[in-house]
């Protein structure tokens, strides 16, 4: 089984420099680890995981370039550098148990379905989290690609692919990145 963020390691992350952006986030951080400890899976890969993966020594997906918002220092798993929108990945059909992409899939330009092919082909079980309903009508490049996103987009997203679970997380903030969230599961398996 791998290993997950516990509580008191997300209560750390508070306290970094970035801390107010995590700030609000355990509620959906806990449900999705829920998820992975009932999937039980031998390995794992995170696209865009930022700083903080949720997955102890997964392997990760990150975008080639500058990234505000960092990557894991010191990381034990692989790193792949890969845009995740650009086809194919650089990964095998299933090499991997779960596949996980939070906060992550509005912010691929457009091609969320091209890189859910791909998530598909390299994973049997794949749990991502979604902005939902966020009014964003401020047009701060950070928070357009949040706006709005209801279940019909997240379907487009993810062709049109039925989720074995959806777990709603309500507001955790006054802040428009502290909105609902959704979470989706599937099982390729």
């Amino acid at each position: 089984m791998v290993e997950t963020m516990t509580h008191e390691e997300f209560q750390n992350i508070l306290k970094e420099p970035l801390g107010s952006y995590y700030a609000g986030r355990w509620a959906y951080i806990s449900e999705v680890i829920k998820l992975v400890e009932d999937i039980n899976p031998g390995n794992a890969l995170e696209v865009g995981p930022s700083l903080h993966p949720i997955v102890k020594k997964s392997d990760i997906i990150i975008k080639p370039g500058e990234d505000k918002w960092g990557e894991p220092e010191n990381w034990k798993g692989f790193k792949y550098y890969h845009d995740a929108i650009v086809k194919p990945w650089p990964v095998i059909d299933k090499a991997y148990d779960l596949l996980l992409g939070l906060q992550v899939w509005e912010h691929l330009d457009n091609k969320q379905s091209l890189a859910f092919r791909e998530a598909v082909r390299v994973s049997n079980h794949i749990i991502l989290s979604f902005p939902y309903m966020w009014e964003c009508l401020d047009g701060r490049p950070q928070y357009r690609s949040h706006h709005m996103i209801d279940e019909d987009v997240i379907s487009d997203w993810t062709l049109g692919i039925k989720p074995r679970k959806v777990i709603r997380i309500p507001r955790t903030g006054d802040r428009t990145s502290k909105g609902p969230r959704l979470i989706y599961y599937w099982n390729f398996s």
